[in-house]
């Protein structure tokens, strides 16, 4: 895994604690499709690939400040 790595889990939680409702990873899923549909900035078995390799989907730390400007909500900290 990449040294600056935020964990899909992660991202859920950040964000759950954000808007203050459960969103769970079905939520955080669907807000990353958007995100991908719109930006392009990653492919759709990218996740896939990077449990497969590592155990866990993540993404970068590029990826998430594009995805938390999408969401509108800085998920790149605690």
């Amino acid at each position: 895994m990449k040294k600056n790595a935020i964990l899909l889990t992660t991202l859920a939680a950040r964000l759950e604690k954000a808007i203050h409702c459960d969103v769970g990873m079905q939520g955080l899923k669907i807000l990353l499709y958007g995100w991908r549909r719109k930006y392009h900035l990653i492919e759709d078995h990218t996740f896939y690939d990077r449990r497969k390799e590592d155990g866990e989907a993540y993404l970068t730390d590029l990826e998430a400040r594009s995805f938390s400007q999408y969401a509108g909500y800085d998920l790149t900290t605690d």
